[in-house]
Order: structure tokens, then C-alpha cells, then sequence
């Protein structure tokens, strides 16, 4: 049986592969990004997250 900590952290990795491809479509449109655009965060941070949370040891 799988784990709700996997099952969170995969849904983790998976949101922000797909905020990525969002981004990543975004900047290809031409559209100007801030210095740290909030979407290079969540692509960053979410997947990290995501990995951090199924490698816990959590009871």
C-alpha cells in the first residue's frame, strides 16, 4: 500500500514540473519576468519540497 507521505510529495513534485512548463511557456510568449518571478520559485521550491517530504522519516 502506498503512503500519504508519498502520495503528497509525488502530488508536490508533479505541481511544480507543471508550473514550470507554465513558466516556461510564458517566457517563450515574449512576456517580461521580474527578477524573481514567482513561478521560478514554485518550479524550484515545490519539487524540492516535494522530495523533502518523501525522503522524511515520518512515523
Amino acid at each position: 500500500m502506498i503512503s500519504l507521505q508519498a502520495v503528497i510529495g509525488c502530488a508536490l513534485v508533479l505541481t511544480g514540473l507543471v508550473i514550470e512548463s507554465a513558466a516556461s511557456r510564458h517566457w517563450r510568449a515574449g512576456a517580461r519576468a521580474d527578477r524573481i518571478d514567482a513561478r521560478a520559485a514554485l518550479a524550484l521550491g515545490l519539487p524540492a519540497l516535494g522530495l523533502a517530504v518523501m525522503a522524511a522519516p515520518f512515523a
